[in-house]
């Protein structure tokens, strides 16, 4: 139907639109009928639907403005990586945005009209939207020219009444929904090539899908029936058939009523928070977009408290990720990998202020100037560059830029073989120390031996999957890390990553096991044993004993470990930060979260972080503030909307709470919020129903959750009924009980005393556990 255009609005720097012109004339009529389309979609203010700004014309060629999304349609994910479908675990999340999408369309009723996997765009956030709302229904009529006067739609995914030409209805979505579905499960169209009218002729039935229970394969047949009057008559009731017998995921609570955290991208895990993250909705995450539909910068952290942002002082560096110019857009995991190592180069061999990976790589595929990005991380100086892998062979480019101005102060290439990967990283070091006057120092932790180059490679290529987060790109990740150690047993890193993948798996996965947890901590005592210095498996270990065993004593001993052998060991200070809020030491938490945030600015796990303890010391503005940076800065942050409610409700601000809350795409999410923020305005009976909906939804599966709301509440004794069920089910939320304002009212009850000790919260040591038995670990 047309192109689309990505643009920049030069009165609004890095502000980026998209920009779809449609390919046929325009009949005079048919603008005024488009504005009205866009009007309603504008008026459906969804987060699972693109905004849609204006409907423009330029001579006779018209035009829409719209959101500028990143990441890839559905239709290009179907055809690149799930070409025979996905497993009902990774289709789910994508299903439950569309439907949202669409029912809350149909409510304000508006049809789509031409539902299909290319009108579905999946975010690299994990997001999932629906485009192109009501321009498929205008370009049917007659209003815009048609040489070959084919409706605008698709006929695999069209029902029988669409391609008879009638009037559209909402049950004609629910079958373009259900073909859609049914493509995504098992990589083809319910009747393959043909079209409903053709099935419905011969007499076809639809095929039934292995792996779905019969009840969910009735579902799905309900809503292709060829007759309207027979098909699912709403978006909600398809929802509950397929999600019969397979419920959605753990949404575990996260830090105090916060959001919900996504993996650190460099790290794969954020230390005792990745405890508190579950799979959410928005987790089938697309990573490394095409270059056409790169994600726009986001704008320069505030200088603030909350940020910790301020102006650059002393010599600082950020590394960006170095462009990958191979062939293959595969090889871009090898131009990652060298960003991120020259980066624990300069940390751990300079005295240099080195920006964390998180934050850097955001500006990934920008055409940004680079002092706007000096100014948004705060630094003096930029290394950039390209690399171009071709089977052996190396060519590398770096560059050293002055953020001040954007001059470039050394350039150099280097064309080398793979094996002397290791020297060229070290050489680029060296060049940039020199250039900005800094020495290296001969401490950098070296290791043990230098590690085979396939080993390292496929460790490289490991670390990229797992940054990409989903459990199939992690359980990937931990076949190369197998792959590494087969070629190198003696190579200490990768035993760490494995140990760190297999951890993300367990806590992806839910509850934690004890063949599972064995599994991480097999791998971690192999790692230290071959180098008994390396920060990362003690890093790791100290995670895991922080958020699965709960072992407070273990954890707090490993990350003084990595203190000991790192002191600028890039999660430091958000490890430490996480120990002090778990133990109610909020001012510290605070503290150590402001100073990571120096060296990762951008980093949204470490501005949510803050906006936590800052919500847990009391201060409240600084608080509130926190999260619309981070709102500001990564809008797609999941349950973002509820942070921000959440405190604008310690303030008493309710109806900016109300607001926030109804923004919030997360319904788990969405119903705990607004249990709460109805009680505080008196609504009484609405928060009994919100309540009600989320027990009856997440009982077990966020029993904490559901203990919070009771607890705000005034409900003492509901509230640790749902506090012990939570503590049995080793539910990650318990790991808030002494900081969440919203147990507040719990403080002076002996139980509650009682239950701190039970956790180990009064003290250190190892807790009673309700679930996997791990035991002490020796280093």
């Amino acid at each position: 139907m047309g192109v689309v255009y990505l643009a920049a609005d030069e009165q609004v720097p890095g502000e980026k639109f998209a920009i779809k012109v449609l390919k046929r004339g325009l009949d005079p009529d048919a603008l005024a009928l488009l504005r009205e389309e866009a009007r309603k979609t504008r008026k459906l203010s969804h987060p699972n639907i693109v905004d849609v700004h204006s409907v423009n014309v330029d001579g006779d060629r018209l035009y829409v403005l719209m959101e500028f999304l990143e990441g890839k349609s559905l239709h290009t994910l179907l055809d690149e990586e799930f070409g025979r479908g996905m497993p009902f675990s990774h289709a789910w999340p994508i299903i439950e945005d569309v439907g949202t999408a669409l029912g809350n369309a149909h409510d304000h009723n508006v049809i789509h009209s031409d539902l299909k996997p290319a009108n579905v765009f999946v975010t690299t956030s994990g997001r999932s939207k629906l485009l192109d709302f009501g321009i498929a229904r205008v370009s049917r009529g007659r209003l815009l020219h048609a040489r070959s006067g084919l409706r605008a739609l698709t006929p695999a995914y069209a029902s029988c009444e669409m391609l008879e030409g009638k009037e559209a209805d909402r049950r004609d979505d629910i079958y373009s929904f259900a073909c859609v579905i049914y493509e995504m499960l098992c990589g083809e169209r319910p009747f393959r090539e043909g079209t409903a009218l053709e099935a419905r002729e011969a007499g076809t039935r639809v095929p039934q899908l292995e792996g779905l229970s019969q009840g969910q394969n009735a579902a799905l047949a309900h809503a292709l029936s060829f007759e309207r009057a027979a098909r699912t008559a709403s978006v909600e009731k398809l929802l509950k058939g397929l999600a019969a017998g397979h419920p959605t995921r753990s949404r575990a609570a996260t830090l105090l009523g916060g959001t919900l955290i996504a993996l650190a991208a460099a790290a794969g895990l954020t230390y005792l928070v990745v405890a508190k993250l579950a799979v959410p909705r928005y987790s089938v995450v697309v990573a490394g977009a095409p270059s056409n539909a790169q994600q726009a910068a986001p704008p320069a952290a505030a200088a603030s408290p909350a940020t910790g942002a301020s102006n650059p002082s002393g010599q600082s560096i950020a590394v960006l990720p170095f462009v990958n110019m191979s062939a293959d857009p595969k090889q871009e995991y090898f131009s990652d990998g060298l960003s991120e190592e020259l980066i624990d180069h300069l940390v751990q061999g300079t005295e240099l202020k080195v920006i964390a990976r998180t934050s850097s790589f955001q500006f990934r595929g920008r055409n940004e100037d680079a002092r706007s990005i000096a100014r948004a991380l705060s630094v003096t100086h930029l290394l950039e560059g390209s690399v171009r892998k071709e089977g052996q062979q190396l060519r590398i480019t770096a560059q050293l830029v002055r953020g001040l101005d954007g001059v470039q102060m050394w350039s150099q290439t280097y064309d080398r073989n793979l094996v002397d990967i290791f020297k060229v990283q070290n050489e680029i070091a060296e060049e940039v120390a020199q250039a900005l006057r800094v020495a290296l120092r001969n401490g950098y932790p070296a290791m043990s031996r230098e590690p085979d180059v396939r080993a390292y490679n496929l460790v490289l290529e490991g670390n990229y999957f797992k940054a990409r987060r989903t459990l199939r790109d992690v359980e990937k990740a931990s076949r190369l890390y197998q792959q590494a150690i087969e070629i190198n047993p003696g190579y200490a890193l990768a035993w760490a990553r494995l140990a760190s993948a297999y951890l993300v798996e367990e806590i992806l996965r839910g509850q934690p096991s004890e063949a599972q947890s064995r599994r991480v901590l097999d791998a971690l005592n192999r790692a230290i044993r071959l180098d008994p210095n390396l920060a990362w498996a003690y890093y790791t270990r100290a995670g895991f004993q922080g958020s699965v065993a709960w072992n407070w004593a273990a954890a707090k001993a490993d990350t003084e470990r990595v203190r000991q052998i790192d002191p600028r060991f890039g999660y430091l200070p958000s490890a430490l930060g996480d120990i002090a809020l778990v133990f109610g030491d909020v001012s510290r938490a605070v503290e150590l979260y402001r100073d990571g945030l120096t060296r990762n600015p951008l980093d949204p796990n470490m501005l949510n972080s803050l906006g936590v303890a800052l919500c847990a010391a009391n201060l409240l503005q600084e608080c509130l503030q926190a999260r619309l940076n981070l709102m500001q800065l990564h809008p797609e942050f999941g349950g973002v909307s509820r942070a921000v409610g959440t405190a604008h409700l310690y303030l008493g601000q309710l109806a900016a709470a109300f607001k926030a809350m109804q923004s919030e795409p997360n319904e788990d999410y969405r119903l705990r919020g607004l249990a709460a923020i109805y009680w505080a305005m008196g609504r009484r009976a609405e928060s009994n129903a919100a309540l009600s909906s989320l027990t009856a939804r997440s009982a077990s599966t966020d029993p904490y959750g559901i203990a919070a709301i009771h607890a705000y509440r005034g409900e003492i004794d509901q509230a640790f009924q749902w506090l012990e069920r939570a503590y049995r089910a080793h539910d990650y939320g318990m790991l808030d009980l002494k900081t969440d304002p919203l147990l507040r009212n719990l403080h002076g009850d002996p139980r509650f005393q009682e239950l701190l000790s039970r956790m180990r919260l009064t003290g250190d040591g190892q807790p009673e556990r309700a679930g996997v038995q791990t035991g002490n670990v020796d280093s």
